[in-house]
């Protein structure tokens, strides 16, 4: 039973031009769901504001209830129950600003890529996007964002110029690196601590021509197609990513009647370059295996979506995610056969991403918590749970992922994105001790109450007293 509202919490909503909504309220359940429906998501109250000023309401309304702020845009990346705390959706704050001459974008927090990589179209530039476009732009380059441009660019938070957010003493600021630049090295990669985020300004950045597209190929030819792909990354220049793995597809109706309920090798590409060099580069993988599909082509960054194609909507996903050093031969093979095995309790996806290029220069990292990557690959797993399942037990998600972790504890690595976390993931899964130290002290500094509780939180151990 959820706990009655506080007399701060129940006068909210006559304060604000947004709105409040408060456990039992019709649409609550809807309003306080997840994107990834097995997280169970039960806070005290969830906030709509319109303005910086119903952001400052709220933020008194938390302090005289004794609780915390999370901040969700659009419900991605939620990471567990928000008991005793204010869940604030962002997504009145629309606004979607392009300066083409200058290069960067100004962006509300409740943007979706969509919108923007949409605005971008027939400007011959691109922001560092992720692969899927509902997700919101805010959210994704503050929790650092590995992006199809990062071997070209980095990690997409570093294209953050400037944050505009109201911290824990209802202060407006505007974060620079000449302003402050400890907190926008923060807000590089773990913003959810340290204030509501109103407004991105971030760079954009020239690419006339893009190609790519999905690959499938046999299941039964991974190992040979994720070779030779790895292959063709050790000359490819750092504008092309490949995304490699298997996907089991589900049998239902709305998947196409050539892929349903069968299993597929995976190349997901995408090179800043014209048609002619991209399809070279791509040649030797449709020598290696029969090509199933070849949904590769020139495109606009308006449809850097279709590439993955991921699910857009709603959906109850288990899921894991890892670094590692190396992937050799050996290792690949009893990766592949450990996905396999996965499958049989439910396993839907294994995806690699090999890094290399620009992600692994330490001198283009400093500037931010996401840092660069002394690592060779990021892996994830998932397991999508048909519409109306219930949350496996925990036993389950031991069957579908300690084979996975069983197979590269010896490659394994500290570091990874903190955007690629899972579902009950701290920041310590991510960050090396000596960023999670900093983060700590700037955290002491800006909101010595902890008054936002981050989706990715600090671990407690480097919260000061």
């Amino acid at each position: 039973m959820s706990p009655q509202p506080t007399n701060a919490l129940a006068g909210l909503d006559a304060q604000l031009e947004g709105s409040v909504l408060l456990p039992g309220a019709a649409g609550w359940d809807d309003a306080r769901a997840a994107w990834n429906l097995s997280v169970d998501q039960q806070p005290r109250a969830i906030a709509r504001p319109r303005s910086v000023r119903d952001i400052r309401h709220i933020i008194v309304a938390a302090r005289e209830s004794g609780i915390g702020v999370a901040v969700q845009p659009r419900g991605h990346g939620a990471n567990g129950s928000l008991a005793d705390t204010i869940l604030v959706r962002t997504t009145a704050f629309d606004e979607v600003t392009v300066n083409v001459v200058g290069r960067f974008a100004r962006v509300g927090a409740g943007v979706p890529w969509g919108t923007l990589l949409n605005r971008l179209d027939g400007t011959g530039l691109v922001a560092l996007a992720g692969s899927n476009p509902d997700v919101s732009v805010a959210g994704y380059l503050l929790s650092g964002g590995h992006s199809w441009f990062s071997r070209w660019k980095g990690l997409a938070a570093h294209s953050i110029r400037a944050v505009e957010m109201v911290d824990a003493g209802g202060v407006l600021r505007r974060v620079t690196r000449e302003s402050d630049p400890d907190l926008l090295w923060a807000l590089r990669g773990a913003a959810g601590l340290f204030g509501v985020v109103t407004v991105l300004e971030i760079d954009l950045f020239s690419a006339p021509e893009l190609f790519g597209g999905k690959l499938l190929f046999p299941a039964e030819s991974a190992e040979v197609v994720i070779g030779a792909a790895l292959d063709i990354l050790l000359d490819a220049p750092p504008e092309l990513s490949l995304f490699l793995g298997l996907i089991n597809m589900p049998d239902i109706p709305t998947v196409p009647e050539l892929l349903r309920g069968r299993s597929f090798t995976q190349v997901d590409a995408v090179y800043v370059g014209s048609e002619a060099e991209g399809q070279a580069l791509l040649a030797p993988l449709r020598t290696i295996a029969p090509v199933i599909a070849d949904l590769t082509h020139g495109f606009s960054i308006g449809q850097l979506g279709d590439v993955s194609a991921e699910p857009q909507d709603p959906s109850a996903t288990l899921d894991w995610s890892t670094a590692v050093t190396e992937l050799d031969a050996a290792t690949i093979a009893e990766l592949l056969e450990a996905f396999r095995t996965g499958s049989y309790a439910g396993l839907t996806l294994l995806q690699i991403r090999p890094l290399g290029g620009v992600i692994v220069d330490a001198g283009v990292g400093a500037d931010g918590v996401a840092g660069h990557l002394d690592t060779a690959f990021v892996l994830f797993a998932a397991a999508i749970l048909p519409p109306g399942a219930p949350v496996p037990a925990d036993d389950v998600r031991h069957l579908l992922f300690q084979p996975l972790e069983d197979t590269l504890q010896a490659v394994g690595s500290p570091r990874t994105v903190p955007s690629l976390l899972s579902a009950g993931q701290d920041l310590g899964a991510a960050l090396a001790p000596e960023a999670l130290e900093r983060l700590g002290e700037i955290k002491q500094a800006i909101d010595p109450e902890n008054l936002f509780r981050s989706n990715r939180p600090l671990p407690s151990a480097y919260l000061l007293p």
